[in-house]
Protein backbone atom coordinates (compact mmCIF):
# COMPACT_ATOMS: atom_id res chain seq x y z
CA UNK A 1 0.00 0.00 0.00
CA UNK A 2 1.19 3.51 -0.79
CA UNK A 3 2.55 5.43 2.22
CA UNK A 4 1.72 9.09 2.70
CA UNK A 5 3.57 12.16 3.89
CA UNK A 6 2.71 12.42 7.60
CA UNK A 7 1.82 16.11 7.22
CA UNK A 8 -1.19 15.10 5.16
CA UNK A 9 -2.78 13.05 7.94
CA UNK A 10 -4.90 13.78 10.92
CA UNK A 11 -4.93 11.59 14.03
CA UNK A 12 -8.43 11.85 15.48
CA UNK A 13 -8.33 8.06 15.69
CA UNK A 14 -5.35 6.88 17.77
CA UNK A 15 -2.93 4.85 15.65
CA UNK A 16 -4.93 5.33 12.45
CA UNK A 17 -3.68 7.54 9.60
CA UNK A 18 -6.24 9.03 7.23
CA UNK A 19 -5.73 11.96 4.81
CA UNK A 20 -6.97 15.34 6.00
CA UNK A 21 -8.53 15.87 2.61
CA UNK A 22 -12.28 15.47 2.38
CA UNK A 23 -11.63 13.07 -0.46
CA UNK A 24 -10.18 10.06 1.34
CA UNK A 25 -7.61 8.15 -0.71
CA UNK A 26 -9.36 5.28 -2.53
CA UNK A 27 -7.12 2.55 -1.15
CA UNK A 28 -7.46 3.75 2.45
CA UNK A 29 -11.22 4.11 2.00
CA UNK A 30 -11.43 0.61 0.56
CA UNK A 31 -9.38 -0.90 3.41
CA UNK A 32 -11.46 0.83 6.09
CA UNK A 33 -14.74 -0.28 4.55
CA UNK A 34 -13.45 -3.82 4.17
CA UNK A 35 -12.44 -3.84 7.83
CA UNK A 36 -15.81 -2.48 8.99
CA UNK A 37 -17.70 -5.02 6.85
CA UNK A 38 -15.67 -8.08 7.84
CA UNK A 39 -14.52 -7.44 11.41
CA UNK A 40 -17.85 -8.27 13.18
CA UNK A 41 -18.03 -11.70 11.51
CA UNK A 42 -14.44 -12.43 12.55
CA UNK A 43 -15.22 -11.42 16.12
CA UNK A 44 -18.23 -13.76 16.13
CA UNK A 45 -16.04 -16.63 14.89
CA UNK A 46 -13.45 -15.95 17.58
CA UNK A 47 -16.09 -15.86 20.32
CA UNK A 48 -17.64 -19.07 19.02
CA UNK A 49 -14.30 -20.88 18.94
CA UNK A 50 -13.48 -19.78 22.49
CA UNK A 51 -16.84 -20.93 23.85
CA UNK A 52 -17.80 -24.05 21.94
CA UNK A 53 -14.94 -25.67 20.06
CA UNK A 54 -12.94 -28.53 21.50
CA UNK A 55 -9.34 -27.85 22.51
CA UNK A 56 -7.82 -29.43 19.40
CA UNK A 57 -9.66 -27.06 17.05
CA UNK A 58 -9.51 -23.87 19.14
CA UNK A 59 -5.91 -22.85 18.50
CA UNK A 60 -6.11 -23.48 14.74
CA UNK A 61 -9.34 -21.46 14.36
CA UNK A 62 -8.18 -18.66 16.66
CA UNK A 63 -4.81 -18.40 14.92
CA UNK A 64 -6.48 -18.12 11.51
CA UNK A 65 -8.91 -15.41 12.61
CA UNK A 66 -6.45 -13.39 14.68
CA UNK A 67 -4.00 -13.48 11.77
CA UNK A 68 -6.74 -12.15 9.47
CA UNK A 69 -7.56 -9.40 11.99
CA UNK A 70 -3.90 -8.46 12.15
CA UNK A 71 -3.81 -8.10 8.35
CA UNK A 72 -6.93 -5.92 8.38
CA UNK A 73 -5.55 -3.77 11.19
CA UNK A 74 -2.23 -3.38 9.39
CA UNK A 75 -4.05 -2.23 6.25
CA UNK A 76 -5.79 0.57 8.15
CA UNK A 77 -2.61 1.49 10.08
CA UNK A 78 -4.13 0.69 13.50
CA UNK A 79 -0.71 0.01 14.98
CA UNK A 80 -1.69 -0.35 18.64
CA UNK A 81 -4.31 -3.00 17.96
CA UNK A 82 -2.09 -4.71 15.42
CA UNK A 83 0.50 -5.12 18.17
CA UNK A 84 -2.17 -6.76 20.35
CA UNK A 85 -3.05 -9.10 17.51
CA UNK A 86 0.63 -10.06 17.15
CA UNK A 87 0.82 -10.74 20.88
CA UNK A 88 -2.25 -12.96 20.70
CA UNK A 89 -0.72 -14.90 17.80
CA UNK A 90 2.45 -15.44 19.82
CA UNK A 91 0.37 -16.69 22.77
CA UNK A 92 -1.40 -19.13 20.48
CA UNK A 93 1.86 -20.34 18.97
CA UNK A 94 3.38 -20.80 22.43
CA UNK A 95 0.45 -22.99 23.45
CA UNK A 96 -0.69 -20.69 26.27
CA UNK A 97 -3.80 -21.83 28.18
CA UNK A 98 -7.07 -20.83 26.54
CA UNK A 99 -8.11 -19.09 29.77
CA UNK A 100 -5.15 -16.69 29.45
CA UNK A 101 -5.99 -16.05 25.79
CA UNK A 102 -9.64 -15.40 26.70
CA UNK A 103 -8.58 -12.83 29.31
CA UNK A 104 -6.58 -10.91 26.72
CA UNK A 105 -9.16 -11.40 23.98
CA UNK A 106 -12.03 -9.77 25.91
CA UNK A 107 -10.64 -6.18 26.05
CA UNK A 108 -9.08 -6.61 22.59
CA UNK A 109 -12.48 -7.30 21.03
CA UNK A 110 -13.98 -4.28 22.78
CA UNK A 111 -11.18 -2.16 21.29
CA UNK A 112 -11.90 -3.58 17.85
CA UNK A 113 -15.58 -2.64 18.11
CA UNK A 114 -14.64 0.87 19.28
CA UNK A 115 -12.19 1.23 16.41
CA UNK A 116 -14.86 0.22 13.90
CA UNK A 117 -17.24 2.88 15.23
CA UNK A 118 -14.45 5.50 15.32
CA UNK A 119 -13.56 4.85 11.69
CA UNK A 120 -17.16 5.25 10.63
CA UNK A 121 -17.34 8.54 12.51
CA UNK A 122 -14.16 9.77 10.80
CA UNK A 123 -15.67 9.03 7.39
CA UNK A 124 -19.15 10.39 8.17
CA UNK A 125 -18.98 12.86 11.10
CA UNK A 126 -22.49 14.08 10.36
CA UNK A 127 -23.79 10.55 11.12
CA UNK A 128 -21.92 10.15 14.41
CA UNK A 129 -25.08 9.86 16.52
CA UNK A 130 -26.48 7.14 14.24
CA UNK A 131 -23.20 5.23 14.46
CA UNK A 132 -23.41 5.24 18.25
CA UNK A 133 -26.87 3.73 17.91
CA UNK A 134 -25.53 1.11 15.50
CA UNK A 135 -22.95 0.20 18.13
CA UNK A 136 -25.74 -0.24 20.69
CA UNK A 137 -27.63 -2.40 18.20
CA UNK A 138 -24.53 -4.59 17.87
CA UNK A 139 -24.40 -4.99 21.65
CA UNK A 140 -28.05 -6.02 21.78
CA UNK A 141 -27.64 -8.33 18.76
CA UNK A 142 -24.63 -10.02 20.39
CA UNK A 143 -26.68 -10.54 23.54
CA UNK A 144 -29.48 -12.07 21.47
CA UNK A 145 -27.02 -14.47 19.80
CA UNK A 146 -25.63 -15.47 23.18
CA UNK A 147 -29.12 -16.20 24.49
CA UNK A 148 -29.72 -18.43 21.47
CA UNK A 149 -26.47 -20.24 22.24
CA UNK A 150 -27.47 -20.68 25.88
CA UNK A 151 -30.75 -22.28 24.83
CA UNK A 152 -28.88 -24.70 22.53
CA UNK A 153 -26.46 -25.56 25.31
CA UNK A 154 -29.35 -26.36 27.66
CA UNK A 155 -30.80 -28.65 24.98
CA UNK A 156 -27.41 -30.38 24.75
CA UNK A 157 -27.13 -30.68 28.57
CA UNK A 158 -24.06 -28.39 28.54
CA UNK A 159 -25.25 -26.64 31.69
CA UNK A 160 -21.87 -25.44 33.00
CA UNK A 161 -21.11 -23.71 29.70
CA UNK A 162 -24.59 -22.20 29.65
CA UNK A 163 -23.98 -20.75 33.11
CA UNK A 164 -20.60 -19.36 32.06
CA UNK A 165 -22.03 -17.55 29.04
CA UNK A 166 -24.91 -16.24 31.16
CA UNK A 167 -22.36 -14.95 33.64
CA UNK A 168 -20.49 -13.20 30.81
CA UNK A 169 -23.73 -11.59 29.68
CA UNK A 170 -24.41 -10.38 33.22
CA UNK A 171 -20.99 -8.73 33.12
CA UNK A 172 -22.01 -6.78 30.02
CA UNK A 173 -25.43 -5.88 31.50
CA UNK A 174 -24.79 -5.39 35.24
CA UNK A 175 -27.91 -5.34 37.37
CA UNK A 176 -30.12 -6.83 34.63
CA UNK A 177 -32.88 -8.58 36.60
CA UNK A 178 -33.85 -10.76 33.63
CA UNK A 179 -30.35 -12.22 33.29
CA UNK A 180 -30.08 -12.72 37.05
CA UNK A 181 -33.34 -14.67 36.97
CA UNK A 182 -32.04 -16.76 34.06
CA UNK A 183 -28.90 -17.62 36.03
CA UNK A 184 -31.00 -18.67 39.04
CA UNK A 185 -33.18 -20.90 36.84
CA UNK A 186 -30.18 -22.65 35.29
CA UNK A 187 -28.41 -22.99 38.64
CA UNK A 188 -31.53 -24.53 40.20
CA UNK A 189 -31.88 -26.91 37.19
CA UNK A 190 -35.25 -25.49 36.10
CA UNK A 191 -34.33 -25.89 32.46
CA UNK A 192 -37.77 -25.67 30.84
CA UNK A 193 -38.50 -22.44 32.71
CA UNK A 194 -35.03 -21.20 31.74
CA UNK A 195 -35.76 -21.78 28.03
CA UNK A 196 -39.11 -20.00 28.27
CA UNK A 197 -37.41 -17.13 30.09
CA UNK A 198 -34.81 -16.91 27.30
CA UNK A 199 -37.60 -16.52 24.72
CA UNK A 200 -39.02 -13.67 26.78
CA UNK A 201 -35.61 -11.97 27.04
CA UNK A 202 -35.00 -12.35 23.32
CA UNK A 203 -38.30 -10.64 22.63
CA UNK A 204 -37.20 -7.73 24.80
CA UNK A 205 -33.83 -7.48 23.03
CA UNK A 206 -35.57 -7.61 19.65
CA UNK A 207 -37.80 -4.68 20.57
CA UNK A 208 -34.77 -2.69 21.77
CA UNK A 209 -32.98 -3.39 18.49
CA UNK A 210 -36.00 -2.24 16.49
CA UNK A 211 -36.22 0.94 18.55
CA UNK A 212 -32.51 1.73 18.03
CA UNK A 213 -32.88 1.01 14.31
CA UNK A 214 -35.51 3.74 14.07
CA UNK A 215 -38.69 1.68 14.27
CA UNK A 216 -40.94 3.84 16.41
CA UNK A 217 -43.77 1.38 16.78
CA UNK A 218 -43.92 -0.13 20.22
CA UNK A 219 -46.43 -2.85 19.30
CA UNK A 220 -45.97 -5.83 16.99
CA UNK A 221 -48.66 -7.85 15.19
CA UNK A 222 -47.88 -11.35 13.92
CA UNK A 223 -50.21 -12.12 11.01
CA UNK A 224 -50.49 -15.64 9.56
CA UNK A 225 -52.39 -16.43 6.33
CA UNK A 226 -51.56 -18.77 3.46
CA UNK A 227 -52.89 -16.16 0.99
CA UNK A 228 -50.28 -13.42 0.29
CA UNK A 229 -52.94 -10.91 -0.88
CA UNK A 230 -54.56 -11.11 2.58
CA UNK A 231 -51.20 -10.48 4.23
CA UNK A 232 -50.68 -7.46 1.96
CA UNK A 233 -54.12 -6.18 2.99
CA UNK A 234 -53.26 -6.61 6.69
CA UNK A 235 -49.90 -4.92 6.24
CA UNK A 236 -51.43 -1.97 4.37
CA UNK A 237 -54.06 -1.55 7.09
CA UNK A 238 -51.67 -1.69 10.05
CA UNK A 239 -48.21 -0.63 8.87
CA UNK A 240 -48.63 3.04 9.79
CA UNK A 241 -49.45 2.16 13.39
CA UNK A 242 -47.78 -1.16 14.23
CA UNK A 243 -44.87 -3.31 13.21
CA UNK A 244 -46.31 -6.19 11.16
CA UNK A 245 -44.72 -9.64 10.88
CA UNK A 246 -46.38 -11.51 7.99
CA UNK A 247 -46.11 -15.31 7.77
CA UNK A 248 -47.66 -17.73 5.24
CA UNK A 249 -47.81 -20.80 7.49
CA UNK A 250 -48.09 -21.85 11.11
CA UNK A 251 -44.63 -23.41 10.94
CA UNK A 252 -42.91 -20.18 9.90
CA UNK A 253 -44.90 -18.31 12.57
CA UNK A 254 -43.61 -20.63 15.31
CA UNK A 255 -40.07 -20.18 13.99
CA UNK A 256 -40.52 -16.40 14.10
CA UNK A 257 -41.44 -16.62 17.78
CA UNK A 258 -37.88 -17.78 18.47
CA UNK A 259 -36.65 -14.25 17.76
CA UNK A 260 -39.60 -11.98 18.57
CA UNK A 261 -42.54 -11.95 20.95
CA UNK A 262 -45.48 -10.07 19.36
CA UNK A 263 -48.20 -8.14 21.15
CA UNK A 264 -51.09 -9.59 19.12
CA UNK A 265 -51.71 -12.59 16.84
CA UNK A 266 -53.84 -12.34 13.69
CA UNK A 267 -54.63 -15.81 12.30
CA UNK A 268 -56.49 -17.13 9.31
CA UNK A 269 -58.35 -20.32 10.25
CA UNK A 270 -58.38 -22.41 7.08
CA UNK A 271 -54.73 -23.06 6.18
CA UNK A 272 -52.98 -26.20 4.87
CA UNK A 273 -50.72 -28.27 7.17
CA UNK A 274 -51.66 -26.31 10.31
CA UNK A 275 -54.95 -24.43 10.67
CA UNK A 276 -55.34 -21.31 12.78
CA UNK A 277 -57.02 -23.10 15.70
CA UNK A 278 -54.21 -25.68 15.95
CA UNK A 279 -51.62 -22.90 15.84
CA UNK A 280 -53.51 -21.01 18.57
CA UNK A 281 -53.60 -24.06 20.85
CA UNK A 282 -49.84 -24.61 20.44
CA UNK A 283 -49.24 -21.00 21.36
CA UNK A 284 -51.59 -21.08 24.33
CA UNK A 285 -49.71 -24.10 25.73
CA UNK A 286 -46.64 -21.87 26.13
CA UNK A 287 -46.81 -19.64 29.21
CA UNK A 288 -44.94 -16.85 27.44
CA UNK A 289 -47.71 -16.38 24.86
CA UNK A 290 -50.74 -17.41 26.92
CA UNK A 291 -51.75 -13.81 27.61
CA UNK A 292 -51.32 -12.47 24.04
CA UNK A 293 -54.66 -11.76 22.30
CA UNK A 294 -55.58 -13.66 19.14
CA UNK A 295 -57.88 -12.37 16.41
CA UNK A 296 -59.10 -14.99 13.93
CA UNK A 297 -59.97 -13.75 10.43
CA UNK A 298 -62.27 -16.00 8.41
CA UNK A 299 -64.88 -15.94 5.71
CA UNK A 300 -66.61 -18.95 7.24
CA UNK A 301 -69.33 -18.17 9.79
CA UNK A 302 -70.06 -21.80 10.68
CA UNK A 303 -71.30 -22.24 14.25
CA UNK A 304 -68.43 -24.59 15.15
CA UNK A 305 -65.87 -21.96 14.10
CA UNK A 306 -67.43 -19.38 16.37
CA UNK A 307 -67.65 -21.88 19.24
CA UNK A 308 -63.99 -22.92 18.87
CA UNK A 309 -62.82 -19.31 18.75
CA UNK A 310 -64.80 -18.50 21.89
CA UNK A 311 -63.28 -21.51 23.69
CA UNK A 312 -59.77 -20.08 23.27
CA UNK A 313 -59.05 -17.57 26.01
CA UNK A 314 -58.50 -13.92 25.07
CA UNK A 315 -59.48 -14.34 21.43
CA UNK A 316 -62.22 -13.35 19.01
CA UNK A 317 -63.36 -14.14 15.48
CA UNK A 318 -63.85 -11.47 12.81
CA UNK A 319 -65.58 -12.25 9.52
CA UNK A 320 -64.01 -11.25 6.21
CA UNK A 321 -64.24 -9.18 4.12
CA UNK A 322 -63.55 -6.10 6.21
CA UNK A 323 -62.12 -2.65 5.61
CA UNK A 324 -58.80 -1.20 6.74
CA UNK A 325 -60.57 0.86 9.37
CA UNK A 326 -62.47 -2.14 10.73
CA UNK A 327 -59.26 -4.16 11.07
CA UNK A 328 -57.42 -1.24 12.66
CA UNK A 329 -60.27 -0.78 15.15
CA UNK A 330 -60.29 -4.48 16.06
CA UNK A 331 -56.52 -4.52 16.65
CA UNK A 332 -56.56 -1.21 18.50
CA UNK A 333 -59.15 -2.56 20.94
CA UNK A 334 -56.44 -4.88 22.31
CA UNK A 335 -53.27 -2.90 21.78
CA UNK A 336 -54.55 0.56 22.70
CA UNK A 337 -57.59 -0.02 24.91
CA UNK A 338 -59.42 3.07 26.08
Amino acid sequence: MEMYDGAKYYHDIPGLMIPKSNSVHEQVDSDINYFIDNMPALIDEIEYSLKYMDADKQNITLAKNVSMLRTLLNNVYARGLEANAMKLLRLLQDGSPIKKIEEMMRPFMKDLMSLSVAMQKAQSPEEADNIIEVSEIEIQANADRNLTAIMSLIDDSEFDTAMRITSDLMGHFPGDAGLEELMDLIRSKQYIKAKNHILKLRGQYSKTINKLAGVDFSKTVLAVDDMPPILLFVNDALKKHYKVMAMTSGKTALEALETQTPDLFLFDIEMPEMDGFTLAKIIRDNAIYAHIPIIFLTGNTAREYVATAMSIENSELIVKPLSHDQLLTAVGKYLHPR
